[in-house]
């Protein structure tokens, strides 16, 4: 008996096995290939993943692969021409200036480029160094639930031997085609496709004709081949997005040897000599889908398994590794009997609203300059629909029954954003350095495992705060103005710049209760107390 199966070996499958390990619940995961995928699709984490990294304790991995990742020049820039010797770059100083593709939130970490190439191995790696059940190579092939727990038979891909597994949960983070979807019967609502591409994968050395001017993305329009390059490493790995119509042709209709023929004219390679090798091939649309529910019974759903768009903007696998940041913790105080089952059907009214959002704003940049913000007449109603990479990954707000507070009804379709992070019950906890025994620590990393009370520094609230939490799996924190360094004592952090709170907008008698999600559930000025602290954490938790 396991407490969760997690079905499929992605990014978000295997970030929701390191979620899960982080709360100390057991798990197995399956994934029906033998190895990590070595199509690139995914290419950057945001910097609200690298956060969710930071608190797994692997940010300082995900880093270290990123930083192998480019063999020349930087990431970003947008290039657009009949083919890459005669492309030109798009003007992206106003991107630059503002950094409106990446965020401006102050964090204590920073957008990661690092493709899912490279990244799924090093999960996969952390993940089984800390103990995890990992079996790639093995299908989720049949499953049934009930009232008290999910049967799944299990394939082994090698053998065709089957095994029966019994676990308290089933999480799906199977992909935009999710067979487990699909047998629970949860319809999506959809957006039919827009454009058709191969994503062609190849090797081919381009050192010297993007030396000095690398891109993340070039778009080629030549009259004998359309689509996007992506940049993997800058020098010799690539992938290209070969459009085709398919009214006219199919995928069978590019065989290898023309695919080689169409780079070669999207380069523009004039040496003869020039070796491209083909790696790796798939096909995909930018059809769009967000899943009715994220919950029947026993089975939750995460990811693209949730909610499928185009890769505009990277939200998609920075969204599912949110989904099950958010999701894991809620299973851990279910599954440990701090909080009943209800705790769960928050996730939904949580998630769910997100996905839809995130699906809208990657389809308002299908546009290639609209995803720059350059403004034309083709795509100015779409720029004016976008809003910035921020307010969709890091500056939303929850609406759901594990926010106090919470007002009754329906969670808004998009979900609610804030101009700025101050302590906004459910909004992420706004970063701020505080010192402890002379070294730095993000008010991010306080949250988690637990629930965390973090107060403004009065001595005898402080007090009143610690008395109060004393019966509850609740870490105390008192951040103090103080001087950089002084002593620390049990408990307390010390905020030299004495910003704590203004950021908050809380007297120092005043304090935040913070999910080990990150998120704020409950503060001071809304019926927070030394004496409601109890019956507020039994709220949040569904108790």
């Amino acid at each position: 008996m396991s407490s969760v199966l997690i079905v499929g070996g992605g990014l978000v499958g295997l970030t929701a096995a390191l979620c899960l390990d982080h709360h100390g619940v057991d798990y197995v995961l399956v994934e029906r290939n033998a190895e990590p995928t070595v199509l690139p699709r995914s290419r950057g984490m945001h910097t609200r993943a690298v956060e969710i990294f930071r608190q797994l304790g692997i940010e300082d991995a995900v880093q270290a692969a990123s930083a192998s990742a480019l063999k020349m020049g930087r990431f970003g820039g947008a290039r657009t021409g009949r083919s890459i010797a005669g492309s030109e770059a798009l003007d992206l100083s106003h991107v630059f200036a503002t950094g409106a593709m990446v965020g401006a939130d102050e964090s204590p970490s920073a957008f990661c480029f690092c493709p899912q190439v490279l990244l799924e191995p090093v999960l996969r790696d952390l993940a089984r160094q800390r103990g995890g059940d990992i079996r790639f190579g093995t299908e989720l092939t049949a499953f049934t639930q009930d009232a008290d727990r999910v049967t799944a038979t299990l394939t082994d891909r090698a053998t065709g031997g089957t095994s029966t597994l019994h676990a308290d949960y089933l999480l799906a983070a199977d992909g935009a085609g999710s067979p487990v979807r699909g047998a629970l019967g949860i319809t999506s609502t959809t957006r039919p496709a827009t454009h058709h591409y191969l994503n062609l994968y190849f090797r081919a050395d381009l050192t010297d004709l993007v030396r000095d001017r690398t891109f993340s993305q070039c778009e080629i329009t030549g009259p004998e081949v359309s689509g996007l390059f992506l940049a993997k490493n800058n020098t010799d790995e690539w992938s290209f997005h070969l459009a085709y119509d398919p009214a006219r042709e199919s995928p069978a209709d590019y065989p290898d040897e023309r695919c080689l023929t169409l780079l070669r004219t999207a380069i523009g390679a004039d040496d003869p000599a020039l070796r491209i090798e083909l790696l790796a091939r798939g096909v995909w649309d930018t059809a769009t889908a967000v899943a009715d529910a994220y919950r029947r019974g026993r089975v939750l759903l995460a990811g693209d398994a949730a909610h499928r768009h185009a890769p505009w903007g990277g939200f998609g696998a920075n969204t599912g590794i949110a989904d099950v940041h958010n999701l894991a913790w809620k299973l851990a105080a279910v599954l440990a009997g701090q909080a009943p089952d209800a705790l769960l059907d928050t996730y939904e009214p949580e998630r769910r609203p997100r996905g839809l959002l995130v699906t809208e704003q990657a389809w308002l940049r299908t546009d290639f300059r609209a995803r720059y913000a350059i403004r034309t007449p083709d795509n100015a109603e779409a720029l004016d629909r976008q809003v910035g990479t921020g307010e969709i990954m890091t500056r939303y707000r929850y609406v759901s029954a594990a926010v106090h507070g919470t007002p009754a009804g329906e969670a808004p379709d998009t979900g609610e954003t804030v101009d700025l992070l101050a302590g906004q019950t459910g909004t992420r906890t706004p970063h701020l350095w505080l010192e402890r025994d002379g070294g730095r620590v993000s008010t991010l990393d306080l949250a988690g495992p637990g629930f965390a009370l973090l107060t403004g520094g009065d001595p005898q609230a402080d007090a009143a705060w610690a008395e109060g939490a004393k019966t509850l799996p609740v870490t105390v924190r008192h951040i103090r103005r103080g001087e950089a360094g002084s002593p620390s004592a049990e408990g307390v952090l010390y905020d030299t710049g004495g910003a704590w709170p203004g950021l908050v907008g809380l007297p120092p008698q005043g304090a935040l209760l913070v999910r080990p999600d990150g998120f704020v559930a409950a503060r001071s000025d809304e019926g927070l107390t030394p004496v409601t602290l109890d019956d507020i954490w039994r709220s949040v938790m569904g108790r």
